[in-house]
């Protein structure tokens, strides 16, 4: 469970959540018949990445929402593009009532530190997924969950 837990990232956990830490489960009985019958987790999860998850029980507007999210590197700036339509509709008003761009000066400042401290949050634990610490190559049980999560995260952040 801490692995699916892990792969979930902070939003409820669905049966994808379960099914690739079941692959990812070294020496599990689940991973082993899976893997007999066929089954291959790079498969695996490339399905799940291309199937929409709003045509199942394990939709959630947060996770739906993040699944449109990207964040890119332009020169010298990080850009946080956001898509789903609540947010581009929030975004327009309030464009719209401060006529521009909202810029974090002055007493705005205070309202950006959140998505900043989040934002950072965010590519650290990124940074974390591509680039393992020595220390979780041992048997330790969050070692085994950061490996599991390791191999199915960082091959779809460097795609």
């Amino acid at each position: 469970m801490s692995t699916a837990s892990a792969l979930a990232g902070g939003s409820a956990v669905g049966s994808h959540h379960l099914l690739e830490a079941m692959l990812q489960a070294e020496n599990s009985m689940a991973a082993k018949v899976l893997r007999e019958l066929g089954v291959d987790p790079a498969a695996v999860a490339a399905k799940i990445d291309e199937l929409d998850p709003e045509t199942t029980t394990d939709a959630n507007p947060e996770e739906t929402a993040a699944r449109q999210m990207e964040l890119r590197l332009v020169g010298e700036e990080v850009h946080l593009i956001l898509r789903d339509p609540g947010t581009v509709t929030l975004a327009k008003k309030v464009t719209e009532l401060s006529d521009g761009p909202i810029r974090g000066a002055g007493p705005v400042a205070g309202l950006f530190v959140p998505l900043w401290r989040s934002v950072n949050q965010l590519l650290g634990q990124f940074q974390h997924v591509l680039e393992p610490e020595a220390e979780e190559a041992g048997g330790s049980a969050a070692g085994k969950v950061a490996k599991a999560v390791r191999s199915v995260l960082a091959p779809r952040l460097r795609g």
